[in-house]
């Protein structure tokens, strides 16, 4: 009798397969559905580990997911489908949806960053979030560049990763900004979906991570993150996540709290993993957007180091249909930070905190390797925004801010040797 089968859409993009690791301790039959091109590319760089691995020109259409599958002479339906990655987050809904015959989660299907946006603002008008304009393509965008108001973001309502995000602080820098925007392909190569162009706030970012169970969402960990301000030789600037410091959700402000229960109630999100990030201004939050699934970038293991939980197993068993009823007491103990590295500036300053306080490591990479792709290429946006890392800080301390004062201290090596931006909150 065949064992139940674990369905993964997109593989993770920080090389870890939380969900894999679980599904086989559990006795499942692993099966990943890939772009061709991103399997071939990952595999000369890490072993996948999944019992069969499915290629597919498209994983964001699940119509095709499904066709492939049941090519394989997979009959019988998968017990558990997940995303590996944002940009198949809605193909897994769409799969879960298509072969469920009962329980309401698996007829949830994630919104994008519009139609968050327009559901929070719609809901709860009182819930803080920054002032917002939706554009369906980028000529539109280039139109309306003398009513905008300067600085503002522009970002795709379907990318991932940061891609295709830019600040924009004047006319001039937007005509800058939307050419090249124009010539930026989403993931796999496709066009994206759509824009907000929202007003730029600077202040502390967050992300809090949780699980949601039965309607009732617990928050696990909160992470600030240290953003990386690029310009570029073109003058267009972009923004890039370089770390993330997490503490245990015991501590965090109501406000924090009650942001994630909004957000929960108005998507009507009520089973698996999530995390949402934020600003704070002022004390108060500011909602960015909502992820319906684990977060990338090595934050997983953030999770289990600060709380000794396994998020990923608890979202996995949750979609399984196990009930999750609550967490032991999340005492607040420390703080754990990393930091991605991306230039040797950087390295080397991390290497030497390391060996001067003889505190913390620096991990190597994953070589995901650079390889010279054209921007119409499916593996463009992942080369752009992924790989080039040279190597990960970890560092553990009794408080958050003391990681994030030497996190910006390494990140000004970057500024001076590369005429850098500030890091800084998006």
């Amino acid at each position: 009798m065949m064992k139940n089968i674990f369905l993964q859409i997109g593989a993770t993009r920080d090389g870890q397969n939380p969900y894999c690791e679980v599904a086989q301790r559990q006795g499942y039959f692993t099966v990943l559905i890939e772009m061709g091109d991103f399997i071939d590319y990952q595999s000369l760089c890490i072993a996948l580990p999944f019992d069969m691995i499915l290629p597919v020109n498209h994983p964001e259409n699940p119509v095709e997911v499904m066709q492939a599958y049941m090519s394989a002479g997979l009959l019988q339906q998968p017990q558990v489908v997940l995303a590996g990655f944002e940009a198949y987050n809605q193909s897994a809904g769409c799969v879960r949806a298509m072969g469920s015959h009962s329980p309401e989660h698996n007829r949830f299907i994630p919104l994008d960053k519009y139609a968050q946006r327009m559901a929070l603002k719609k809901a709860c008008a009182a819930c803080l979030q920054p002032e917002f304009r939706f554009f369906s393509s980028v000529a539109s965008i280039k139109s309306a560049r003398d009513v905008l108001a300067y600085p503002c973001v522009i970002k795709p309502v379907d990318g991932g990763g940061g891609l295709g995000i830019w600040l924009v602080k004047s006319p001039e820098d937007l005509d800058t900004a939307v050419d090249q925007l124009a010539t930026t392909m989403n993931y796999g190569g496709r066009s994206f979906s759509g824009f907000i162009v929202e007003s730029y706030l600077q202040g502390e970012e967050y992300s809090l991570q949780g699980v949601v169970c039965n309607g009732q969402p617990w928050a696990l960990t909160c992470c600030q993150k240290v953003i990386e301000i690029t310009e570029h030789n073109d003058g267009n600037i972009s923004f890039y996540e370089s770390g993330h410091v997490a503490v245990s959700a015991s501590q965090l402000p109501d406000s924090f709290i009650n942001l994630m229960w909004r957000c929960c109630e108005t998507f009507d999100y009520r089973q698996g993993a999530f995390h949402i990030d934020f600003i704070v201004l002022q004390g108060g939050p500011y909602f960015l957007e909502m992820g319906f699934r684990l977060s990338g970038m090595g934050v997983v293991n953030l999770v289990r180091e600060t709380t000794g939980l396994n998020w990923a197993e608890i979202a996995f068993n949750i979609e399984q249909g196990k009930s999750f009823e609550s967490l032991a007491d999340l005492q607040h103990s420390h703080a754990v930070g990393q930091l991605r590295l991306r230039q040797e500036a950087c390295l080397s300053a991390a290497e030497l905190w390391v060996r001067q306080h003889q505190r913390g490591s620096v991990l190597p990479p994953i070589h995901f390797l650079q390889l010279n792709v054209t921007s119409e290429s499916s593996l463009y946006a992942d080369l752009s925004r992924h790989a080039g890392i040279l190597g990960t800080l970890r560092l553990t301390a009794p408080d958050q801010q003391e990681i994030l004062t030497v996190f910006h201290n390494i990140m000004a090596r970057e500024r001076t040797s590369a005429n850098w931006g500030l890091s800084c909150a998006e």
